[in-house]
């Protein structure tokens, strides 16, 4: 249902961003009978082409608003090795009892299933207001569009990428660049994926195979002006140096599709909360896509922050007490989360990080301990517990 006119919107929760993030805390709020709007800048249900990796509780916590689309490839397995040194870990499903991992799916088919469900809970989405200005009082949050619109909330959330939350007062967001860029593609090989998923670590960077249909998904972590040279290759020279790099652990790369890069950054906010209003997703933190935690974080704040919520009264949603406590309930796992994708970049995707050889000695051991698996992919999965 998308709102069309123009005069102010009084609400219990504005959301602003509806993208997954805010998509899906919008549909677990509406639970405790709170009034919900949502606010998105673009126009439309995103056309946006890229894969989305999602881990088997995100893939529950979507289902449990009933909004999970068709078409998802399951990841049964993941195979962790690096490039010149020994060393290799697999994480497979059946060992932890579950039907997979994980989900690769694309981003628009979730989004449009998302609004959809919105549409069927009668959740009011304002699509194509773009938020200029926003307003902190005591009881209530203003946020001002650039259509001349204005949302009045006890609650104002924000999951619009960090976008508005850079407007208020005493938000500062930190950055890191690792000086590297992502270059993806959809590939194929000359062998069934298997439901398997590749994380390779190299010395120029990491590089992730994530199957998709009949083929997967490249991203691959190179230089700036590697990533502008390779993207220039014809598909046989790309292809070429994709085995070259990779290996064969996949099989034969036959086919490789347009290509795209976007450059690795690490992103967090100081504060997740501020006066009336909750920063959530990719507006509080966005991380290296290095073990696929970014999306699975964020929808961990969504579904916190609703948990939260439906613990207090509606007429106390967004006060300090309320927000102080979505704010100490997601401290352990966010911080974990960028800690642990850091920590991985530096010492394994950089050459600069951990010596060849124990990096190695790391990937046996978890190998030959299925307690460190089972922990590792506890991690990936379910987050840091409280």
């Amino acid at each position: 249902m998308v709102a069309k006119h123009r005069h102010p919107v009084e609400v219990d929760v504005a959301v602003v961003g509806a993208g997954p993030v805010g998509a899906t805390a919008a549909a677990l709020l509406a639970r405790s009978g709170a009034r919900i709007a949502l606010f998105e800048a673009r126009p439309a249900p995103s056309a946006d082409a890229r894969t989305l990796a999602l881990s088997h509780a995100s893939r529950e916590l979507i289902e449990s608003i009933g909004a999970w689309p068709d078409g998802a490839t399951a990841i049964r397995s993941i195979h962790i090795s690096q490039k010149g040194g020994p060393g290799r870990t697999l994480l497979e499903s059946d060992e932890h009892g579950l039907p997979a991992l994980g989900h690769t799916l694309g981003y628009a088919a979730l989004e449009n299933a998302l609004w959809q469900r919105l549409a069927a809970l009668g959740i009011a989405l304002h699509a194509g207001e773009a938020c200029e200005t926003i307003e902190l009082g005591e009881g209530l949050a203003t946020a001002r569009f650039a259509s001349g619109r204005e949302a009045r909330s006890r609650l104002l959330v924000l999951a619009d990428g960090g976008t508005s939350a850079a407007r208020i007062p005493g938000i500062v967001f930190r950055e890191k660049d690792y000086g590297q860029v992502a270059l993806v593609a959809a590939v194929r090989t000359d062998k069934p994926h298997g439901g398997r998923a590749y994380e390779r670590f190299t010395p120029s960077g990491p590089v992730a195979l994530l199957p998709v249909e009949g083929g997967f998904v490249l991203v691959w972590s190179m230089a700036p002006q590697d990533a502008s040279a390779h993207a220039a290759l014809d598909d046989a020279a790309f292809l070429a140096a994709l085995q070259s790099h990779f290996g064969d652990r996949a099989g034969h790369f036959v086919a490789a599709g347009r290509r795209a890069s976007f450059a690795l950054r690490l992103r967090t906010v100081n504060a997740p909360i501020a006066l009336r209003t909750a920063i959530v997703g990719n507006a509080a933190q966005a991380l290296h896509p290095i073990a696929g935690q970014g999306l699975n974080l964020g929808l961990r704040d969504a579904a916190s922050l609703a948990a939260i919520a439906s613990g207090f009264p509606p007429d106390a949603w967004g006060t300090s007490a309320m927000l102080s406590a979505y704010r100490d309930a997601r401290r352990r796992d966010v911080s974990r989360g960028v800690a642990f994708t850091d920590f991985l970049v530096g010492a394994f995707a950089d050459s600069r990080g951990l010596p060849t050889w124990l990096r190695g000695a790391a990937l046996t051991a978890l190998d030959l301990l299925p307690p460190a698996r089972r922990a590792l992919a506890e991690r990936m999965i379910h987050g840091a517990s409280p």
